[in-house]
């Protein structure tokens, strides 16, 4: 974020949040704890990054939403904690109803940012700098494999920061709209050397796209851009740059792992990117439904479709059938009612003529991960959900009206920070400096391995 130059308790305040997203951004970067997952180090600066919004959300300012939004999500949050108090694990239930609570106060917090233009081109700044670092990391792989002499061209060992390939899909599909729209941005300001290696992060994404396979990846950002063209044409820029970083990721992607190994010999070991298999998902899903249909009010409780192990996932992959088998069908109606409005108030405010390409990348972005929802787990990863929070927030900073929010909202905002506060924070203090240990011995007595949840050994109790 920029320089506070006037030196306030809200500059404070601010400052300090800056810190702390710049080491939840780090969190992707480098392992930082020793003997941590990369999806459990992210967790924790998840946690520790809500824990310090939640108390503030209700203090610093806000957008105002409506009261037909403040009473669908008042409905929801209170069916998800009669659904938490009544399951067979409240304790882990509570943990997953606080996190979505703690999101929700996140999107808020930085949809107060409204007024300020160049705080919210900071944070997607930031989230640029993350994707600038995979790229030259995964670069950097690609250079070692040769100066090693290892000479091996391994899809699952050249990128980092994530523990499964699907996972860093979820952000991409977030992250690069926002670099072509950061790009369009540095174009329009003449800052041409900085739109140059923005495109050539962005290809190398796009290299990384492809070397990884990720299918829903590719369908998500496909929709989501074809959206946007038939809402306003005049953001056509966004979808053109979009589809040149495609097409030159793709040539290097062929370069890089298909001329070279073929002159040198080698057999890179990549995922296949015309597979058509749904690799498991149809039985999760249908376990998902039986699970939805043995209890259709309230739910099994949040997180408990991983109190009961399957050889497959700990969550299924699937966000209506998670929410269906853990919240209940009312919850569940809620929450895509929440959606539609959102989807629908973003629609109007893009065929504005003030639409702009920040509204154009936020709406894709926020688009194409829901999309990438419907097959992948966007809503149980810490490092994705975070930033899907925070895409929401700055798309609602861009849409709201320039109104108070009511006394309502604020005092609901209060009353939801406590939980978050308290069941989170027990979490980082109780089980965070252990949990190393607790999850190897989990792992070795009943014999399984790493299924992420919240956290990466994500079968519950633990």
């Amino acid at each position: 974020m920029p320089l506070i130059k006037a030196f306030t308790p809200a500059a404070v305040i601010y400052s300090l949040l800056a810190l702390l997203l710049a080491a939840f951004c780090l969190s992707a970067i480098q392992i930082w704890h020793l003997g941590y997952q990369w999806h459990d180090q992210q967790r924790i600066y998840q946690l520790l990054l809500l824990c310090a919004c939640a108390p503030l959300a209700a203090l610093l300012p806000q957008a105002a939403l409506p009261r037909s939004a403040l009473l669908l999500l008042a409905g929801l949050f209170i069916l998800g904690l009669c659904s938490s108090v009544l399951a067979a694990l409240p304790e882990w239930a509570l943990k997953e109803w606080s996190r979505y609570a703690g999101l929700l106060l996140l999107a808020l917090l930085v949809s107060g940012l409204r007024t300020r233009t160049a705080w919210q081109y900071s944070i997607l700044w930031a989230m640029a700098a993350v994707g600038f670092i995979h790229a030259f990391q995964f670069l950097v792989s690609y250079l070692t494999a040769f100066i090693s002499g290892m000479r091996l061209l391994n899809a699952d060992i050249l990128f980092s920061g994530f523990s499964n390939p699907r996972f860093f899909g979820q952000f991409q599909v977030m992250l690069m709209p926002v670099m072509a729209l950061l790009m369009e941005r540095c174009r329009q300001q003449q800052r041409l050397a900085l739109a140059a290696l923005l495109a050539l992060a962005l290809i190398t994404q796009w290299c990384i796209a492809f070397t990884l396979g990720g299918r829903g990846l590719w369908l998500g950002l496909l929709v989501s851009h074809l959206a946007l063209l038939l809402i306003n044409r005049k953001l056509w820029r966004i979808l053109a740059l979009q589809a040149a970083a495609t097409l030159l990721g793709f040539l290097l992607f062929v370069l890089l792992f298909k001329l070279i190994p073929l002159w040198l010999g080698l057999d890179p070991a990549l995922r296949d990117n015309l597979r058509t298999s749904l690799s498991g998902r149809e039985r999760i899903w249908q376990w998902a439904w039986e699970m939805a249909l043995a209890n259709p009010w309230l739910g099994a409780g949040p997180m408990h479709y991983s109190a009961t192990y399957n050889p497959i996932a700990a969550h299924p992959h699937q966000v209506v059938l998670q929410w269906l088998a853990e919240w209940g069908f009312a919850a569940t109606l809620i929450a895509l009612a929440l959606g539609a409005w959102g989807l629908l108030h973003g629609t109007r405010h893009l065929r504005q003529a003030s639409a702009n390409e920040l509204d154009a990348g936020l709406w894709v972005a926020i688009v194409g991960a829901l999309v990438l929802a419907q097959v992948d787990g966007v809503f149980v990863m810490p490092y994705t959900e975070t930033w899907l929070a925070i895409l929401i927030g700055l798309a609602m900073a861009r849409c709201s009206k320039p109104t108070t929010p009511s006394r309502t909202q604020r005092f609901a905002c209060a009353l939801i920070a406590i939980p978050v506060l308290l069941v989170l924070g027990k979490v980082l203090i109780s089980e965070a400096p252990t949990l190393p240990q607790t999850a190897n011995d989990y792992m070795n007595q009943h014999h399984t391995g790493w299924t992420p949840r919240f956290w990466s050994q994500g079968w519950i109790p633990m």
